[in-house]
């Protein structure tokens, strides 16, 4: 149940290295179709109503057969449909239940509801992006969304190693905000000094970006590769891109 980038870029990097992964989305949910074709690459999709006719039932038997179950939903969502962590857990023991959220799990901020430049935001990524008095957005407008995505799938990976040496079930949770701060520990540029470089000689060229083409249900299609390429285990994508909607809601064969 992964929307807009952060969640559904976990997919994404799951879904490159060999998972099978079946994004469910609501009858009435609105995606814009650029962050659509831009996250969910890799991914199949289908449309299921977790409240009412046989959507309940259909969700716990694709959740019986899950090794992870991710999610970016507003808080208590989750909860309300059945899928927190110990309710996902108790459902399909062993289970790797994976969220990311703008605050955290606890806290006074718990509850807000956020995404990925509202952490910028708050962190004062945008006031040193600005001239100190207006904010501004970075260049390239997202702040972390991909970072979080690339935690998640880390996090599941982790767990996956711990069940199969520990056994158990295990919850991944990562912060939008706690990111950007992480981010922010690593240390800046001076703003005007970064600017004047940027793009500048050789040293500072910006790199064109690697990336594939594909011919999909929707049109050949040119994305981004995650730039970082595993020397042993490189990954490939099943499919590219599907329609939204378009899949059975089932697991394919393994």
């Amino acid at each position: 149940m992964g929307h807009v980038i952060a969640g559904a870029g976990a997919g994404r990097a799951l879904a490159l290295h060999g998972a099978d992964v079946p994004n469910l989305w609501r009858p009435d949910e609105l995606e814009h179709d650029t962050t659509y074709v831009t996250a969910n690459v890799g991914m199949r999709s289908s449309t299921v109503d977790p409240y009412r006719g046989g959507g309940p039932e259909l969700i716990r038997s694709l959740l019986a057969g899950a090794d992870v179950f991710f999610a970016n939903r507003r808080p208590g969502y989750l909860e309300r449909i059945g899928l927190s962590a110990e309710q996902a857990a108790a459902a399909r023991p062993g289970v790797v239940h994976v969220t990311t959220s703008f605050n955290g799990r606890t806290g006074p901020w718990s509850q807000r509801v956020g995404f990925d430049q509202s952490a910028g935001s708050v962190v004062g990524m945008m006031n040193l992006e600005g001239d100190g008095e207006t904010p501004q957005l970075p260049p390239i407008l997202v702040v972390n969304d991909y970072i979080v995505s690339w935690l998640m799938a880390v996090g599941v990976g982790q767990a996956l190693i711990r069940r199969a040496t520990e056994g158990g079930s295990y919850r991944v949770h990562v912060s939008l905000t706690r990111a950007a701060l992480w981010i922010l520990s690593m240390g800046v540029f001076d703003r005007d000094y970064a600017r004047s470089i940027a793009g500048t000689g050789e040293e500072h060229a910006y790199l064109a970006p690697e990336t594939f083409t594909a011919d999909t249900p929707l049109g050949r299609y040119q994305g981004v590769t995650d730039q970082v390429r595993m020397s042993a285990t490189p990954g490939d994508y099943r499919h590219v891109l599907v329609p939204r909607g378009s899949s059975r809601p089932e697991w394919l064969p393994r």
